[in-house]
């Protein structure tokens, strides 16, 4: 007796037409899976930038500023005034909020997040003095609020939600920063401070 092996025709169709259902529910979820772990991980990149800032003014007993660089990765990487779309944390020992001498130690560098990030901030500089509090420094605008989005803006994550797609970090004067989901709240920042999702 032959006996025949493998799928026929209608098995193979019923096989495709489910992973096609399959792929269909899944793929605009991991889509969303995938641009959450981009804002979520630029906003934990940021975020450890500001802490480790801190600390280093706290261990050095100096100024330690935090600011966006255009060529985060060069040896003389400088201030820039524009988006966080890279930043740089260095030894700001003349306090003036800006790596203008070459002397001055490069601590941490972000180079250029992903494109399809839309930073916003109140200021150009955030720095430390030497007992962590944030100080503001004469002609270099503070930071003090900071907001990275993406297409979605601050759109709820599900219906009926308070859940921001976006990530909103704050730095009180004391020094200490935290990242909200908020849309109240970062919707506030709008109005306050200047901060909005572009």
């Amino acid at each position: 007796m032959h006996r025949q092996r493998g799928f026929n025709l209608m098995e193979l169709f019923i096989t495709l037409s489910l992973a096609a259902v399959i792929v269909g529910i899944g793929a605009p979820n991991f889509e969303q899976f995938r641009a959450n772990n981009r804002l979520t991980g630029v906003a934990n990149d940021y975020i450890g930038a500001i802490l480790s800032a801190r600390t280093e003014a706290l261990k050095r007993q100096l100024p330690v500023a935090l600011c966006p660089s255009d060529n985060p990765d060069a040896p003389d990487a400088e201030c820039s005034d524009g988006e966080f779309t890279g930043w740089i944390t260095f030894v700001d020992e003349n306090n003036d909020c800006l790596r203008d001498d070459a002397s001055e130690e490069v601590l941490r560098a972000q180079p250029t997040v992903d494109d399809a990030i839309l930073p916003d901030s109140n200021g150009v500089c955030l720095s430390f003095a030497a007992n962590g509090f944030r100080q503001v420094i004469a002609g270099r605008a503070t930071v003090t609020r900071t907001v990275f989005c993406d297409d979605r803006g601050n759109s709820p994550m599900s219906t009926g939600s308070n859940e921001s797609a976006a990530r909103g970090i704050e730095v009180q004067p004391t020094g200490r920063a935290a990242i909200t989901r908020n849309r109240t709240t970062i919707a506030a920042w709008s109005g306050a401070f200047g901060v909005a999702c572009p």
